[in-house]
Protein backbone atom coordinates (compact mmCIF):
# COMPACT_ATOMS: atom_id res chain seq x y z
CA UNK A 1 0.00 0.00 0.00
CA UNK A 2 2.81 2.37 0.84
CA UNK A 3 4.37 1.71 -2.57
CA UNK A 4 1.05 2.46 -4.26
CA UNK A 5 0.72 5.64 -2.23
CA UNK A 6 4.20 6.72 -3.21
CA UNK A 7 3.48 6.01 -6.85
CA UNK A 8 0.25 7.99 -6.71
CA UNK A 9 2.03 10.88 -5.02
CA UNK A 10 4.77 10.93 -7.63
CA UNK A 11 2.24 10.64 -10.46
CA UNK A 12 0.46 13.69 -9.09
CA UNK A 13 3.57 15.73 -9.87
CA UNK A 14 4.41 13.86 -13.05
CA UNK A 15 4.45 15.17 -16.58
CA UNK A 16 1.10 13.62 -17.43
CA UNK A 17 -0.55 15.56 -14.58
CA UNK A 18 0.68 18.95 -15.71
CA UNK A 19 -1.94 19.54 -18.36
CA UNK A 20 -2.85 22.87 -16.78
CA UNK A 21 0.11 24.20 -18.76
CA UNK A 22 -1.64 23.23 -21.97
CA UNK A 23 -4.29 25.96 -21.73
CA UNK A 24 -1.99 29.04 -21.73
CA UNK A 25 0.43 27.43 -24.18
CA UNK A 26 -2.50 26.45 -26.38
CA UNK A 27 -3.81 30.04 -26.40
CA UNK A 28 -0.35 31.33 -27.30
CA UNK A 29 -0.05 28.76 -30.07
CA UNK A 30 -3.53 29.66 -31.38
CA UNK A 31 -2.56 33.34 -31.45
CA UNK A 32 0.56 32.61 -33.46
CA UNK A 33 -1.43 30.47 -35.87
CA UNK A 34 -4.12 33.13 -36.26
CA UNK A 35 -1.52 35.78 -37.09
CA UNK A 36 0.26 33.41 -39.48
CA UNK A 37 -2.84 32.47 -41.42
CA UNK A 38 -3.88 36.12 -41.67
CA UNK A 39 -0.45 36.96 -43.07
CA UNK A 40 -0.86 34.13 -45.59
CA UNK A 41 -4.25 35.47 -46.63
CA UNK A 42 -6.00 32.14 -45.96
CA UNK A 43 -9.79 32.20 -45.64
CA UNK A 44 -10.73 30.22 -42.54
CA UNK A 45 -14.36 29.97 -43.66
CA UNK A 46 -13.57 27.48 -46.43
CA UNK A 47 -13.73 23.70 -46.35
CA UNK A 48 -10.17 23.38 -47.62
CA UNK A 49 -8.85 25.33 -44.62
CA UNK A 50 -10.16 22.78 -42.11
CA UNK A 51 -9.45 19.77 -44.35
CA UNK A 52 -5.90 20.66 -45.42
CA UNK A 53 -4.46 23.90 -44.04
CA UNK A 54 -5.47 23.25 -40.41
CA UNK A 55 -6.78 19.70 -40.18
CA UNK A 56 -7.50 18.95 -36.49
CA UNK A 57 -6.88 15.19 -36.83
CA UNK A 58 -3.03 15.35 -36.63
CA UNK A 59 -3.35 17.62 -33.59
CA UNK A 60 -5.71 15.24 -31.81
CA UNK A 61 -3.42 12.30 -32.66
CA UNK A 62 -0.38 14.21 -31.37
CA UNK A 63 -2.13 15.07 -28.09
CA UNK A 64 -3.08 11.40 -27.62
CA UNK A 65 0.50 10.28 -28.33
CA UNK A 66 1.98 12.84 -25.94
CA UNK A 67 -0.50 11.89 -23.22
CA UNK A 68 0.43 8.21 -23.63
CA UNK A 69 4.15 9.03 -23.69
CA UNK A 70 4.00 11.17 -20.55
CA UNK A 71 1.92 8.55 -18.75
CA UNK A 72 4.45 5.80 -19.43
CA UNK A 73 7.31 8.12 -18.47
CA UNK A 74 5.68 8.96 -15.13
CA UNK A 75 5.07 5.29 -14.33
CA UNK A 76 8.66 4.44 -15.24
CA UNK A 77 10.09 7.20 -13.05
CA UNK A 78 7.88 6.19 -10.12
CA UNK A 79 9.05 2.57 -10.28
CA UNK A 80 12.69 2.94 -11.29
CA UNK A 81 15.44 3.65 -8.79
CA UNK A 82 18.33 2.44 -10.96
CA UNK A 83 20.33 4.29 -13.60
CA UNK A 84 17.84 6.02 -15.91
CA UNK A 85 17.13 4.23 -19.16
CA UNK A 86 14.63 6.95 -20.02
CA UNK A 87 16.30 10.32 -19.61
CA UNK A 88 14.88 13.82 -19.57
CA UNK A 89 16.86 14.49 -22.74
CA UNK A 90 14.85 11.81 -24.53
CA UNK A 91 11.63 13.45 -23.36
CA UNK A 92 12.75 16.80 -24.76
CA UNK A 93 13.78 15.11 -28.02
CA UNK A 94 10.43 13.36 -28.41
CA UNK A 95 8.35 16.45 -27.60
CA UNK A 96 10.48 18.62 -29.90
CA UNK A 97 10.08 16.09 -32.71
CA UNK A 98 6.29 15.93 -32.31
CA UNK A 99 5.94 19.73 -32.20
CA UNK A 100 8.22 20.14 -35.21
CA UNK A 101 6.23 17.52 -37.12
CA UNK A 102 3.01 19.41 -36.36
CA UNK A 103 4.53 22.77 -37.24
CA UNK A 104 5.49 21.39 -40.66
CA UNK A 105 2.33 19.33 -41.14
CA UNK A 106 -0.48 21.63 -39.98
CA UNK A 107 0.60 25.24 -39.54
CA UNK A 108 0.44 28.65 -41.27
CA UNK A 109 3.24 27.33 -43.48
CA UNK A 110 0.47 25.60 -45.46
CA UNK A 111 -0.80 29.02 -46.50
CA UNK A 112 2.50 29.76 -48.24
CA UNK A 113 3.64 26.43 -49.71
CA UNK A 114 1.41 26.83 -52.77
CA UNK A 115 3.42 29.92 -53.69
CA UNK A 116 6.91 28.55 -53.23
CA UNK A 117 8.50 25.26 -54.21
CA UNK A 118 11.22 25.97 -51.62
CA UNK A 119 8.75 26.06 -48.72
CA UNK A 120 7.03 22.90 -49.99
CA UNK A 121 10.42 21.18 -50.00
CA UNK A 122 11.12 22.37 -46.45
CA UNK A 123 7.70 21.10 -45.34
CA UNK A 124 8.22 17.54 -46.59
CA UNK A 125 11.96 17.09 -46.14
CA UNK A 126 11.80 18.59 -42.65
CA UNK A 127 9.51 15.75 -41.60
CA UNK A 128 11.90 13.12 -42.96
CA UNK A 129 15.24 14.65 -41.97
CA UNK A 130 14.56 16.41 -38.64
CA UNK A 131 11.23 15.51 -37.01
CA UNK A 132 11.65 11.75 -37.57
CA UNK A 133 15.08 11.35 -35.88
CA UNK A 134 14.03 13.58 -32.96
CA UNK A 135 11.02 11.35 -32.30
CA UNK A 136 12.98 8.10 -32.68
CA UNK A 137 15.80 9.29 -30.40
CA UNK A 138 13.18 10.20 -27.80
CA UNK A 139 11.67 6.71 -27.59
CA UNK A 140 13.30 4.45 -24.94
CA UNK A 141 13.67 1.36 -27.13
CA UNK A 142 15.90 -0.25 -24.47
CA UNK A 143 12.73 -0.74 -22.42
CA UNK A 144 10.81 -2.29 -25.32
CA UNK A 145 10.78 -6.07 -25.81
CA UNK A 146 10.40 -6.25 -29.59
CA UNK A 147 9.85 -10.03 -29.45
CA UNK A 148 6.57 -9.55 -27.57
CA UNK A 149 5.15 -6.92 -29.93
CA UNK A 150 2.09 -8.60 -31.41
CA UNK A 151 -1.05 -7.39 -33.14
CA UNK A 152 -2.10 -5.96 -36.52
CA UNK A 153 -0.23 -2.64 -36.07
CA UNK A 154 3.04 -4.35 -35.21
CA UNK A 155 2.58 -6.84 -38.07
CA UNK A 156 2.30 -3.96 -40.54
CA UNK A 157 5.34 -2.27 -39.00
CA UNK A 158 7.27 -5.54 -39.19
CA UNK A 159 6.60 -5.70 -42.94
CA UNK A 160 7.51 -2.04 -43.50
CA UNK A 161 10.66 -2.57 -41.43
CA UNK A 162 12.07 -4.90 -44.09
CA UNK A 163 14.80 -2.93 -45.91
CA UNK A 164 13.54 -4.00 -49.34
CA UNK A 165 9.99 -2.81 -48.59
CA UNK A 166 11.28 0.48 -47.17
CA UNK A 167 13.48 1.01 -50.23
CA UNK A 168 10.57 0.55 -52.63
CA UNK A 169 8.35 2.88 -50.58
CA UNK A 170 11.04 5.55 -50.45
CA UNK A 171 11.73 5.21 -54.16
CA UNK A 172 8.05 5.87 -54.86
CA UNK A 173 7.68 8.74 -52.40
CA UNK A 174 11.02 10.52 -52.78
CA UNK A 175 11.34 10.18 -56.55
CA UNK A 176 7.83 9.84 -58.00
CA UNK A 177 6.31 12.49 -55.73
CA UNK A 178 9.20 14.87 -56.35
CA UNK A 179 8.37 15.01 -60.04
CA UNK A 180 6.58 18.16 -61.15
CA UNK A 181 3.15 16.75 -62.02
CA UNK A 182 2.88 14.65 -58.89
CA UNK A 183 4.10 17.51 -56.69
CA UNK A 184 1.44 19.76 -58.20
CA UNK A 185 -1.16 17.08 -57.44
CA UNK A 186 0.05 17.06 -53.84
CA UNK A 187 -0.68 20.79 -53.68
CA UNK A 188 -4.12 20.59 -55.29
CA UNK A 189 -5.56 17.40 -53.82
CA UNK A 190 -6.69 17.84 -50.21
CA UNK A 191 -6.24 14.17 -49.29
CA UNK A 192 -2.73 13.90 -50.74
CA UNK A 193 -1.75 17.26 -49.25
CA UNK A 194 -2.85 16.08 -45.81
CA UNK A 195 -1.32 12.60 -45.93
CA UNK A 196 2.01 13.20 -47.65
CA UNK A 197 3.79 14.82 -44.65
CA UNK A 198 2.76 11.86 -42.50
CA UNK A 199 4.18 9.45 -45.06
CA UNK A 200 7.52 11.29 -45.06
CA UNK A 201 7.54 11.30 -41.26
CA UNK A 202 6.72 7.59 -40.97
CA UNK A 203 9.35 6.54 -43.52
CA UNK A 204 11.96 8.73 -41.86
CA UNK A 205 11.23 7.12 -38.49
CA UNK A 206 11.51 3.62 -39.98
CA UNK A 207 14.87 4.43 -41.60
CA UNK A 208 16.27 5.70 -38.29
CA UNK A 209 14.85 2.72 -36.39
CA UNK A 210 16.50 0.38 -38.87
CA UNK A 211 19.81 2.21 -38.64
CA UNK A 212 19.89 2.24 -34.83
CA UNK A 213 18.54 -1.34 -34.59
CA UNK A 214 15.84 -0.04 -32.26
CA UNK A 215 13.76 -3.23 -32.62
CA UNK A 216 16.25 -6.13 -32.78
CA UNK A 217 13.57 -8.78 -33.39
CA UNK A 218 12.36 -7.02 -36.55
CA UNK A 219 13.89 -7.66 -40.01
CA UNK A 220 16.98 -5.54 -40.52
CA UNK A 221 20.43 -5.32 -42.08
CA UNK A 222 23.06 -6.92 -39.89
CA UNK A 223 26.19 -4.77 -40.09
CA UNK A 224 27.23 -1.12 -40.28
CA UNK A 225 28.59 -1.35 -43.82
CA UNK A 226 25.28 -2.54 -45.26
CA UNK A 227 23.31 -0.01 -43.24
CA UNK A 228 25.62 2.80 -44.29
CA UNK A 229 25.32 1.88 -47.98
CA UNK A 230 21.55 1.44 -47.63
CA UNK A 231 20.95 4.88 -46.10
CA UNK A 232 23.52 6.51 -48.38
CA UNK A 233 21.75 5.18 -51.49
CA UNK A 234 18.46 6.73 -50.39
CA UNK A 235 20.07 10.05 -49.53
CA UNK A 236 22.02 9.99 -52.80
CA UNK A 237 18.75 9.74 -54.74
CA UNK A 238 17.42 12.84 -52.94
CA UNK A 239 20.67 14.73 -53.49
CA UNK A 240 20.59 13.88 -57.21
CA UNK A 241 17.03 15.23 -57.37
CA UNK A 242 18.12 18.38 -55.52
CA UNK A 243 21.05 18.83 -57.90
CA UNK A 244 18.71 18.51 -60.90
CA UNK A 245 16.53 21.24 -59.45
CA UNK A 246 19.51 23.44 -58.62
CA UNK A 247 20.90 23.35 -62.15
CA UNK A 248 17.53 23.43 -63.87
CA UNK A 249 16.56 26.45 -65.97
CA UNK A 250 12.98 25.29 -66.70
CA UNK A 251 9.99 27.09 -65.19
CA UNK A 252 7.91 23.97 -65.79
CA UNK A 253 9.67 22.17 -62.94
CA UNK A 254 7.98 24.52 -60.44
CA UNK A 255 4.56 23.16 -59.37
CA UNK A 256 3.47 26.59 -58.12
CA UNK A 257 2.66 27.74 -61.66
CA UNK A 258 -0.30 30.10 -61.73
CA UNK A 259 0.15 31.40 -58.17
CA UNK A 260 2.20 34.38 -56.96
CA UNK A 261 5.57 33.49 -55.53
CA UNK A 262 6.98 34.72 -52.24
CA UNK A 263 9.52 37.51 -51.96
CA UNK A 264 9.14 38.39 -55.63
CA UNK A 265 11.59 35.73 -56.81
CA UNK A 266 11.27 34.17 -60.23
CA UNK A 267 10.08 30.61 -60.65
CA UNK A 268 13.50 29.45 -61.86
CA UNK A 269 15.19 30.98 -58.82
CA UNK A 270 12.64 29.26 -56.60
CA UNK A 271 13.52 25.91 -58.22
CA UNK A 272 17.25 26.56 -57.69
CA UNK A 273 16.76 27.39 -54.00
CA UNK A 274 14.50 24.35 -53.54
CA UNK A 275 17.25 22.13 -54.98
CA UNK A 276 19.88 23.61 -52.68
CA UNK A 277 17.55 23.21 -49.69
CA UNK A 278 16.75 19.60 -50.58
CA UNK A 279 20.45 18.78 -50.75
CA UNK A 280 21.30 20.71 -47.60
CA UNK A 281 18.53 19.14 -45.53
CA UNK A 282 20.14 15.74 -46.12
CA UNK A 283 22.86 16.64 -43.60
CA UNK A 284 21.39 14.81 -40.53
CA UNK A 285 21.00 11.53 -42.40
CA UNK A 286 24.41 11.89 -44.04
CA UNK A 287 25.84 12.23 -40.52
CA UNK A 288 24.13 8.92 -39.75
CA UNK A 289 25.77 7.41 -42.85
CA UNK A 290 29.17 8.70 -41.69
CA UNK A 291 28.59 7.18 -38.27
CA UNK A 292 27.82 3.76 -39.81
CA UNK A 293 30.96 3.87 -41.94
CA UNK A 294 33.04 4.97 -38.95
CA UNK A 295 31.69 2.10 -36.85
CA UNK A 296 32.42 -0.35 -39.65
CA UNK A 297 35.99 0.94 -40.12
CA UNK A 298 36.57 0.89 -36.37
CA UNK A 299 35.42 -2.72 -36.25
CA UNK A 300 37.68 -3.73 -39.14
CA UNK A 301 40.69 -1.96 -37.59
CA UNK A 302 39.90 -3.46 -34.20
CA UNK A 303 39.79 -6.98 -35.62
CA UNK A 304 43.05 -6.41 -37.53
CA UNK A 305 44.78 -5.10 -34.41
CA UNK A 306 43.55 -8.00 -32.30
CA UNK A 307 44.76 -10.52 -34.90
CA UNK A 308 48.12 -8.75 -35.17
CA UNK A 309 48.46 -8.65 -31.40
CA UNK A 310 47.54 -12.33 -31.22
CA UNK A 311 50.17 -13.26 -33.79
CA UNK A 312 52.78 -11.20 -31.93
CA UNK A 313 51.87 -12.85 -28.62
CA UNK A 314 52.15 -16.33 -30.12
CA UNK A 315 55.53 -15.57 -31.72
CA UNK A 316 56.81 -14.07 -28.46
CA UNK A 317 55.68 -17.18 -26.61
CA UNK A 318 57.54 -19.45 -29.01
CA UNK A 319 60.73 -17.39 -28.57
CA UNK A 320 60.48 -17.70 -24.80
CA UNK A 321 60.15 -21.47 -25.12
Amino acid sequence: MSGMGTMAGEDRNGLARRWRLVAPLGLLWAGVYYAGYRAAGVDAATWRFWAADLNPLPWLAALAVLRLYFGHYDRYRSRSSDAPLWSAGQVWSFVSGVLLALALWESPLNGFVGRSMTLYTVKLMGEFEFAAPLIVLGIPFSLVDSVRLKGPWWSVLRVLHRPLVTTVALAIVLVLWDMTDQMALGLRNVLVFGLLPGVYLALGMIVWMQSLRALPAFPNLQNHLRKGLYVWAMEFAMMVMGTMWFWSAMKSMNPSTGTPLLWGMSRVTDVHIAGAVMTGLSLPTMCLVSWHFWQWISGVVGVSESEEYGDYSRSAGRQEL
